[in-house]
C-alpha cells in the first residue's frame, strides 16, 4: 500500500472514530492544539460563530437597529462540532419578519446545537425570552391586517382598551371595549372583554363583549407572521407589552 493510500486509511479510521469528516477533524485538531498551547480557548472560532449568527438573525427573526450575540461557556472544539452551552442574543428595534415591530428582544438558549456554515440552528436544550413591543406596533399591525374596522388598542396598568368602527346599517359606529390579553397556544394574544359599548346591543353585556372580540381576534399570531418563539406570559404597562417564553427551532433551509 502506497502512502497517500494509508493516510486516506487512516483519514477514515479516524472520520469513523469522532464521528466528523476528515477535513473537520483537522479543524478540531488545529484548534485542540492552539487551545493546549495556550492553557484556554483562542476565541478565534468563538468570535466567527458569532458573526455568522448574528449575520442569519435578520434572516430568522428580521431585520433589526442592532443585534448583539454572545457564547460563553463553549471552548473552540465544542464550537467546531456545532455545540454551544449557552448563548444569550440581544436585538433592538426588529423589523420582525418585516411584519411586526418589536422594541427589544432578549433569548438565552442553553445546550445549542446547529451545523452549517450558515449556521442553522438542529436542537436547543432550553431557552428563555423575553419581548417588547407598544401599542403603537400593534396598532400598525392591525391597520395592515383588520383595516375593516379600524381596530385601536391601548395598554395600561394590566389592563387593554380597544376601539373599532363597525358599519350598522350603514352608519359608521364607534364601539369601544376594555380586557385583558390571553395566549392561546402560545401564539396567539387574544382580548378577553370585561366590559364594552355597543350602542346597537343594548342591556346585552355578553353578546356585547363577544360582538367585539368576534371582530379584533386574534390581535396577533406569530404562528401567522412565522416569528420562531411561544409565549407564556405576559405583563402590561403604559403603551408597552412585555411577554416571557421561549424559543422555537425554526426550520432548516429548503424544508
Amino acid at each position: 500500500m502506497n502512502a497517500a493510500a494509508q493516510r486516506q486509511r487512516g483519514e477514515r479510521r479516524r472520520a469513523d472514530a469522532t464521528g466528523l469528516a476528515p477535513s473537520a477533524c483537522r479543524w478540531v485538531a488545529l484548534t485542540i492544539s492552539l487551545v493546549g498551547s495556550t492553557g484556554c480557548s483562542t476565541a478565534v472560532v468563538r468570535r466567527s460563530v458569532e458573526r455568522r449568527v448574528v449575520a442569519r438573525l435578520p434572516e430568522i427573526l428580521g431585520p433589526a437597529e442592532h443585534y448583539r450575540v454572545e457564547i460563553r461557556g463553549s471552548r473552540d472544539p465544542e464550537l467546531v462540532r456545532g455545540r454551544v452551552k449557552h448563548l444569550e442574543i440581544e436585538g433592538i428595534g426588529i423589523r420582525a419578519r418585516e411584519q411586526f415591530d418589536l422594541r427589544r428582544l432578549t433569548l438565552s438558549i442553553d445546550g445549542l446545537r446547529y451545523e452549517g456554515v450558515e449556521p442553522y440552528v438542529v436542537s436547543i436544550e432550553q431557552s428563555r425570552l423575553v419581548i417588547e413591543f407598544t401599542d403603537q406596533a400593534l396598532n400598525d399591525y392591525l391597520q395592515a391586517r383588520r383595516a375593516r374596522y379600524e381596530p385601536r388598542v391601548r395598554f395600561g396598568h394590566d389592563r387593554v382598551e380597544v376601539a373599532l368602527t363597525y358599519p350598522f346599517l350603514g352608519k359608521p359606529t364607534p364601539l369601544t371595549a376594555a380586557g385583558h390579553f390571553r395566549i392561546e397556544d402560545g401564539k396567539r394574544l387574544v382580548f378577553v372583554a370585561t366590559e364594552a359599548q355597543v350602542p346597537f346591543l343594548p342591556n346585552q353585556p355578553e353578546f356585547q363583549h363577544k360582538f367585539v372580540e368576534e371582530r379584533v381576534n386574534p390581535l396577533l399570531d406569530l404562528g401567522r407572521i412565522e416569528f420562531p418563539a411561544r409565549l407564556d406570559s405576559i405583563r402590561l404597562s403604559p403603551g408597552l407589552l412585555t411577554a416571557q417564553g421561549s424559543a422555537v427551532v425554526p426550520r432548516p433551509p429548503d424544508s
